[in-house]
C-alpha cells in the first residue's frame, strides 16, 4: 500500500511528528502503520555516515567545483549512479545535494561544494547527478534554495533583493530553474538567510514561485537549525523542519488547538512527506552502515578527477613530463610540497568525508613514471614549507595516559564535588567530543574536564602547544601554567567547523626526549543552547618546530639540476570550508616564496594548485611554466593527477568559474560579506546585479576566464550552422528549439576531449536598448573525444525561448523579443531570427 493512502489514518500527533526530524538524522517512522522513517545523509562528494563524529570511511569524490570543471553531464549521471551505491551502504534514503549556488564572491566558505558562476551550467550539472541518484531509487535533495552564497552571519543576513528582480531571475532562481528543467528531485532544502526580508524557510514568495508558476511537485526541508517560526514556515510551505522540533512538535500542536493553522494545512505537507517515501521505496533499508570499495566507483572517482582537473597554463611544453618509453625511463623529477604526501581530497564541512584511502600523490607519481616506490633517484621528495591553519591533534605516538597507555587520561568532575570524578576514561587520539550528548552523570552547567597526559618531545627547540576548547581552560606543564583562554563566544556551528575560533597557542621550549607532565583543565560552558546541541569538547594540539627556511633550502636542493619541479600548493579544507569565509584569496606567503625560490633553479617548474575557490597567483604566475588547478580531487585525485602529468590522460577540464587577478577587482568585493547596520542587521546587497564573473563587461581584471582549459592536442572549429525546429506541444502551441551543429577537428597529436561551449549575443534589433544585457550567456554545451585527425559535427540544442530571453520585472516574467540575436562556438560566429515575441512564466 502507498504510504500518502494511509494518510487519513494517522493520528494528529502522529501527522505532526512526521514534519520534524527526530535525529540528527532521520524523520521517525509509525511503525503501527508500516510508515518508514527517512534518513538523510551529506552528500555529493562522499556519504557520511550517520555519525558525526564517526571514522567509517566512504567512496570520497571529487569536490562540486572539479565536477563542474568537467563540464559532462554524462560522467556526473554515473556519479549519481555510484552515490545510490554509497547510500545504501550508509542506510540513507536521501542524499542532501547537489549543492547549487552560485559563486558569486571568490572568498565564499563554501563555493567548493557549489558548482559554477553560471546558471545554466550549475543547473544542467546538478540534475544529472540528482537523474543518476534517483534512477536508483534514493532520492536527491538538493540545496540551499537561494542566495545562499555566504557563511558569515549565514542565519541572519538578509539579501536585499527582490525576488522578481531580473538580478534574482536571471542568476539566482535560474540555476534552480535550469536544474527542475532537467530533472525532478525528490525534495530541496531552503537556505538559512533572508531574501528581500524573508527567512528562506518561511519565504512565501519563494515557494509559491517554485512551486505554482514551475510546477514543483516535491517537498521542501529546512536546513538543520534553519527553522525560525512554527506558524508562517508551514503555511509557506516547509515540509519538513530539521533535524528536531524546535518549532514543531509540542509547538505545532498548540497552534493546531489555537485555530492557527488548520488540520487541512497539516494535511498537505504531510501528503509531501508521505510521497517522499513512495518516491524513494526501493531505498528503504534499514542494516548497519559498511563501506565497501567497489571498483566501478572507484573508477567513476578517477574519470571526475581527471576530467575536472584544469590545465590553467602550460608554458614550454612544460607538460607533459613524459611524452614518450624513453622519456618515461629517464625523467627525473622534484615532487615539493606537503600536499604530495598528504592529498587534498576534500574541503571541510559537511561536505566532508573520511576516504576509503589515501594515496600520495608523489607516490602516484612514482608509480606513473615505472619509477621503484622504494628508490629516490628519479623522483625525489621534499616537504616543503607548513600549509596548515590551525596545530595539529597532539600524536598518540608522543603520549603517555596515567594508566600507560598511547593517548591521554580524562576525568570528569560535576562541580558540587570537584575531587570526586563521574566518569573516567583513557582515549587514544587528545581530544574529547561530546555535542549534546554528556557523559554519564555529567553535569551541564556545573562541571569540569581534566585532561592528564606524558608528552616526550620528539627533538629540542620551541615548540607551540595549543588548545581548541569550548569553555574556559588551563594548560599546566610540569605543574607551571603555560597557556589559559575564557570561554569562547562561539555558536555550535562554528565548534563544528571553525576551529581556529576555538584555538589559542604558546610556544614552550622543550628538551627532545625529555618527558613533560600536562594537565589540562576545561570547564562546560556556563548555559544550555536553546534549539541547538551545546558542545563540550576540547583538543590538546602540539607541533614540532620547524626551520621553515632550512626545508625551502632543501627544495631548493633537490630540483636544481632536475628535469621538473612539481611543486603541490594552494588550500585545504581547514581554509575552505562550511561555517566561514577568507578572507583573502591570496596564496600564503610561505608557499609563494617555496614557490618562487624552487623556479628560480628548476628547468621547469609545474605548480598544482589544490583549491575550491579562485587562487592570487600574480605573484608567482610568471616566474613558473605550468599550472594546473587541481582542486579538492577525491582518494582516486593523486590517480588522475599522475596520469596527466605524465600524458597518459589528456587534460579536459573547463574553469566554471572566472578567476580575478587580485582580489579588489572582482564584481563583489565591496559587497561582500554582509554588512551590519545601526540596527544589528545584517545585510548583503548585490550591487553589482547581473555583471557577475565572466557577465562583466571588462575583461581587464581576469586572470583565467570562465571556459578556460588548455589540452595536450589541438582543436579547429569549422561550418557553424544554426536552425529554428518547430515541433507541436499542444493544442494551438508550439516548441521551438534552437539547433546549433559545429565540425571539432583533432589536430593535434594526441586523443583529446573538447568541451564545446555555445554563447548567445543580445538581440541586435530590440526594440528595448534602455534593457541592459550581458554580451554573451552560456546557453548550452558538449564534451566530445576525438582521437588525432578526427573529426566530428557537434549538435547542441536549446529551448529558444529559455536561451534567449531576459527578465521583465515591469511584467513579471519572462520577455522574448522578436530580431536577430548572435551565436559563438568558439572563435566561430553566426546569427538566428526570431520571428514573434512572446512573454512567458513557466518553468
Amino acid at each position: 500500500m502507498a504510504n500518502v493512502a494511509l494518510l487519513p489514518q494517522l493520528t494528529l500527533d502522529e501527522k505532526i511528528s512526521l514534519l520534524s526530524g527526530d535525529t540528527f538524522r532521520s524523520t521517525p517512522a509509525v511503525p503501527r502503520l508500516g510508515i518508514n522513517a527517512l534518513c538523510t545523509s551529506d552528500g555529493i562528494n562522499g556519504v557520511r555516515p550517520a555519525a558525526h563524529d564517526s571514522e567509517m570511511t566512504t567512496a570520497c569524490f571529487p569536490n562540486t567545483t572539479c565536477l563542474a570543471s568537467t563540464w559532462d553531464a554524462d560522467l556526473l549521471g554515473r556519479l549519481g549512479e555510484r552515490l545510490v551505491h554509497e547510500a545504501q551502504m550508509k542506510s540513507s534514503q536521501l542524499v542532501l545535494g547537489p549543492t547549487i549556488n552560485m559563486h558569486r564572491d571568490p572568498r565564499a566558505g563554501r563555493n567548493f561544494e557549489c558548482f559554477s558562476e553560471d546558471p545554466l551550467l550549475s543547473g544542467q550539472l546538478a540534475g544529472a547527478i540528482v537523474n543518476g541518484i534517483q534512477a536508483g531509487g534514493a532520492g536527491s535533495v538538493p540545496k540551499h534554495i537561494v542566495c545562499n552564497d555566504a557563511e558569515f552571519m549565514r542565519h541572519f543576513y538578509n539579501v536585499d533583493l527582490s525576488l522578481d528582480s531580473r538580478v534574482a531571475r536571471e542568476i539566482y532562481l535560474a540555476a534552480w530553474q535550469h536544474l527542475l528543467r532537467t530533472s525532478d528531485p525528490v525534495g530541496l532544502m531552503t537556505a538559512y538567510n533572508k531574501v528581500n526580508g524573508q527567512s528562506c524557510s518561511e519565504n512565501q514568495r519563494l515557494i509559491d514561485i517554485v512551486r505554482n508558476d514551475w510546477g514543483y511537485k516535491g517537498f521542501f526541508m529546512s536546513d538543520w537549525f534553519g527553522t525560525y517560526n512554527t506558524v508562517a514556515p508551514l503555511k509557506a510551505g516547509l515540509d519538513l523542519e530539521m533535524p528536531f522540533p524546535v518549532q514543531r512538535g509540542a509547538r505545532l500542536k498548540a497552534a493546531v488547538e489555537s485555530g492557527q493553522v488548520r488540520v487541512e494545512d497539516i494535511d498537505a505537507r504531510v501528503k509531501k512527506m508521505l510521497e517522499a517515501r513512495d518516491r524513494t521505496n526501493l531505498s528503504h533499508r534499514y542494516e548497519q552502515e559498511y563501506s565497501e570499495q567497489i571498483p566501478e566507483t572507484m573508477k567513476v572517482a578517477r574519470e571526475l578527477a581527471a576530467g575536472g582537473i584544469v590545465l590553467l597554463k602550460n608554458d614550454n611544453q612544460a607538460l607533459p613530463i613524459a611524452t614518450d618509453t624513453e622519456s618515461f625511463q629517464r625523467t627525473a623529477v622534484a615532487v615539493i610540497g606537503e600536499f604530495a604526501q598528504r592529498p587534498v581530497v576534500t574541503g571541510g564541512g559537511s561536505a566532508s568525508c573520511n576516504p576509503q584511502y589515501l594515496i600520495p600523490p608523489v607516490e602516484a607519481i612514482r608509480k606513473a613514471l615505472g619509477s621503484d616506490p622504494n628508490s629516490t633517484d628519479r623522483v625525489q621528495y621534499s616537504a616543503g614549507v607548513r600549509t596548515r591553519r590551525i596545530i595539529p591533534m597532539a600524536s598518540a605516538a608522543h603520549l603517555q595516559s596515567d594508566n600507560g597507555n598511547p593517548g591521554i587520561t580524562v576525568r570528569y568532575y560535576n562541580d558540587e564535588k570537584p575531587h570526586t570524578p563521574v566518569y573516567e576514561e583513557d582515549l587514544e587520539k587528545a581530544t574529547v567530543w561530546m555535542f549534546g550528548h554528556f557523559k554519564p552523570g555529567l553535569q551541564v552547567p556545573g562541571s569540569h574536564l581534566v585532561l592528564s597526559t606524558r608528552l616526550t618531545a620528539p627533538s629540542t627547540g620551541s615548540h607551540t602547544f595549543a588548545v581548541r576548547a569550548t569553555g574556559a581552560f588551563t594548560l599546566e606543564l610540569d605543574g607551571k601554567e603555560v597557556l589559559a583562554g575564557q570561554q569562547p563566544d562561539v555558536t555550535p556551528e562554528q565548534t563544528l567547523f571553525n576551529h581556529v575560533r576555538l584555538e589559542s597557542r604558546c610556544e614552550v621550549p622543550l628538551t627532545g626526549g625529555q618527558a613533560y607532565d600536562i594537565r589540562l583543565t576545561m570547564k562546560s560552558r556556563d548555559k544550555l543552547n536553546v534549539g541547538e546541541p551545546t558542545p563540550y569538547a576540547v583538543t590538546l594540539c602540539f607541533e614540532e618546530h620547524l626551520d621553515e627556511q632550512a626545508t625551502i633550502n632543501d627544495a631548493v636542493r633537490i630540483a636544481r639540476n632536475i628535469d621538473t619541479a612539481v611543486i603541490f600548493a594552494g588550500r585545504d579544507g581547514q581554509y575552505e570550508s562550511e561555517g566561514f569565509d577568507m578572507e583573502s584569496i591570496k596564496m600564503p606567503e610561505n608557499q609563494t616564496r617555496l614557490i618562487r625560490a624552487v623556479a628560480a633553479v628548476a628547468q621547469r617548474t609545474v605548480v598544482v594548485l589544490h583549491s575550491g575557490n579562485p587562487i592570487d597567483v600574480s605573484a608567482f604566475i610568471d616566474d613558473v611554466d605550468a599550472v594546473l588547478a587541481a582542486h579538492f580531487y577525491g582518494q582516486e585525485g593523486p590517480n588522475a593527477l599522475a596520469d596527466i602529468l605524465t600524458g597518459k590522460v589528456n587534460p579536459s577540464g573547463r574553469l566554471a568559474t572566472t578567476w580575478p587577478k587580485k582580489l579588489e577587482l572582482t564584481p563583489s568585493f565591496r559587497n561582500f560579506p554582509a554588512k551590519k547596520d545601526a540596527n544589528d542587521h545584517y545585510t548583503i546587497r548585490y550591487e553589482e546585479g547581473l555583471q557577475l564573473g565572466y557577465r562583466h563587461p571588462d575583461p581587464t581584471w581576469v586572470q583565467w576566464p570562465f571556459g578556460h582549459g588548455l589540452s595536450y592536442t589541438d582543436f579547429s572549429y569549422a561550418n557553424l550552422t544554426t536552425t529554428i525546429k518547430k515541433t507541436p506541444a499542444s493544442e494551438g502551441q508550439f516548441l521551438y528549439r534552437l539547433v546549433c551543429t559545429v565540425c571539432i577537428t583533432n589536430s593535434g597529436p594526441v586523443a583529446g576531449h573538447e568541451v564545446v561551449q555555445v554563447y548567445i549575443t543580445p538581440c541586435s534589433t530590440s526594440q528595448s536598448s534602455s534593457t541592459w544585457r550581458p554580451q554573451k550567456e552560456l546557453k548550452g554545451f558538449s564534451k566530445v573525444l576525438l582521437q588525432p585527425g578526427e573529426a566530428r559535427v557537434v549538435t547542441v540544442e536549446m529551448d529558444l525561448k529559455a536561451a534567449c530571453s531576459y527578465w521583465d520585472e515591469d511584467r513579471v516574467s519572462w520577455s522574448l523579443e522578436r530580431g536577430t540575436y548572435g551565436l559563438a562556438v568558439g572563435q566561430l560566429r553566426a546569427s538566428f531570427e526570431v520571428e514573434e515575441s512572446a512573454s512567458w512564466n513557466h518553468l
